[in-house]
């Protein structure tokens, strides 16, 4: 069975350098012969944690009837999760709001809180077993903060999160002329993808766990991932008319 892999994107540029490292990433494991998806959070309403946890921690639990939970069917959370649900694996990609990731990843991971707390109702977390890996793209200082605060968050929801799991970039510049942050990228698609084989019980072969990127593999990659970017900002020109 092909493994199946979720890209959230969580940026409303959906063109920029956080959709650049996750469309790399998400190359990386199509290559690697998973099936992908993409979401990205801007195109759906997710509202913030109501805290039902904090009444009682048996409140908290994934699904809710309408009736015992005030967002259920009023936004698109259940969207979201139902895709985490389907995938061995997630790969979020953000930009660097502040020195930590996006509000609506942040109101994300809060509403996953409920895919977690299953642990008390069935003694497992829904997200038991999946793999995950971490995107972050921003000018300023922060990927670090925003990288492990979501790492720590998610192993501890249940999420196994790989070897160079991570890659981020730090920069005003274009994340697709800097040849580590793309090659740490495409490790991140790869690498999810090896974790879910291992945990089956697959033989995948004694090859390093990160794997450096030929330069004409490197330009390929760009070359492609620039036309993937201009097409999604083309189509963002009505939203975003100051575009050029």
């Amino acid at each position: 069975m092909a493994v199946r892999v979720l890209g959230i994107h969580s940026s409303p540029r959906k063109y920029g350098n956080s959709f650049k490292m996750l469309w790399i990433a998400l190359e990386a494991a199509r290559r690697a012969g998973a099936e992908t998806a993409y979401i990205n959070l801007y195109d759906l309403s997710i509202g913030p944690c109501f805290a039902c946890y904090s009444d009682h921690f048996l409140n908290c639990r994934y699904p809710k009837d309408p009736s015992e939970c005030p967002l259920r069917g009023r936004d698109d959370y259940s969207l979201v999760a139902e895709a985490v649900l389907r995938s061995d694996a997630v790969v979020f990609s953000t930009p660097i709001y502040w020195f930590m990731v996006s509000g609506v990843l942040k109101n994300l991971f809060d509403r996953m809180t409920s895919l977690e707390n299953m642990i008390y109702h069935s003694g497992r977390s829904l997200v038991d077993g999946k793999v995950a890996g971490v995107l972050a793209a921003g000018e300023e200082a922060g990927a670090s903060t925003a990288l492990s605060w979501s790492v720590f968050t998610l192993i501890n929801m249940g999420f196994h999160v790989p070897a160079w799991g991570t890659a981020y970039y730090h920069g005003r510049g274009d994340v697709l002329d800097d040849k580590q942050a793309v090659s740490d990228s495409y490790n991140v698609g790869l690498n999810v993808v090896r974790l879910v084989k291992v945990l089956r019980g697959e033989e995948i072969g004694n090859e390093p766990w990160y794997r450096f990127l030929s330069d004409d593999e490197y330009r390929s990659l760009v070359e492609e991932a620039r036309k993937a970017a201009e097409e999604m900002k083309a189509k963002q020109r009505r939203d975003r008319p100051w575009l050029r």
